[in-house]
């Protein structure tokens, strides 16, 4: 087996970005590392590694995944084009990017515009508006039987509808992150589940062990998003599901936002008609 190969196994079976000391501890310990000449025939083989990460990666970066040598120059180029792409792109450019993912897990997206605001001069709104609200019907998931059943519970019940928002970031680091996270936490803390969304994200150890630590304050969940194939893209830390949403805020948000409320209504009408609008919905 060839390094390069191995390596490959190594990236394509970790669930989140890697960076090279941790390539290289899995690709040693892995079952096939002995099958494996490049290894075998040199006295240090985490320097082996080193170097072949090297030829085909930029170095520390985090790295996705090699499939095979013949795709390795797209996935070195994907690795360095995500870092480059994104000085040409705005938020505005990531929410079809999310809408794109969502749909692949179910989930039905709606860009909330800000400037749908009605009272626009007030500022302390801008810490109210989710930039995207999603909803995934799981009344259409039963049998009709069950769905008169359940529908008696009310679009508030899980077993009905569950409500998603989302925080969208180009970056999300060291230099950003208090304000980022508790601007997710202001506007989509109302919802089921709620996810600060990032196309470039820290993924050193201990930037990570931060975000599962405020996950389990707050309950927001980190999306990573992969712009060049969104249906890629990574739940770093998942949302912890709340059980019940915050009527409250999403009766004010309703009143303030035209967007929003179209959007409740759109639920409503999936619930009462079984169906679902697609036209309605951010497209993918």
């Amino acid at each position: 087996m060839k390094l390069i190969d191995l390596i490959a196994n190594v990236l394509e079976s970790s669930p989140i970005p890697l960076q090279q000391k941790e390539i290289v501890e899995k690709v040693l310990s892995h079952p096939w590392a002995h099958d494996c000449i490049e290894l075998q025939r040199v006295r240090v083989p985490a320097s082996a590694v080193a170097r072949c990460l090297t030829k085909h990666t930029t170095g520390k970066r985090p790295i996705i995944g090699i499939l095979d040598e013949e795709k390795a120059s797209f996935r070195k180029y994907y690795l360095i084009g995500q870092k480059n792409a994104l000085t040409n792109l705005t938020e505005a450019d990531l929410h079809p990017l999310l809408s794109k993912f969502l749909r692949f897990k179910g989930i039905f997206s709606k860009t909330i515009q800000a400037s749908k605001i009605v009272r626009k001069n007030e500022k302390t709104l801008i810490w109210t508006n989710p930039d995207v609200v999603g909803v995934k019907p799981v009344i259409l998931q039963w049998n009709k039987f069950f769905q008169r059943e359940v529908e008696k519970l009310g679009i508030f019940s899980t077993k009905v509808l569950e409500f998603y928002s989302f925080e969208l970031k180009l970056k999300v680091d060291k230099s950003n992150l208090v304000q980022s996270y508790f601007q997710a936490v202001s506007n989509s803390s109302w919802a089921n589940f709620n996810y600060l969304v990032a196309a470039d994200l820290d993924m050193r150890a201990n930037f990570l062990d931060e975000l599962k630590r405020l996950n389990k304050g707050y309950g927001i969940g980190i999306i990573l998003l992969n712009i060049h194939e969104p249906e890629n893209s990574q739940v770093i830390v998942e949302a912890k599901e709340k059980e019940v949403v915050e009527i409250n805020f999403m009766n004010f948000l309703s009143t303030y936002n035209s967007d929003f409320l179209e959007f409740i209504q759109e639920c409503l009408a999936i619930v009462e008609n079984k169906t679902i609008n697609i036209k309605f919905f951010d497209q993918t």
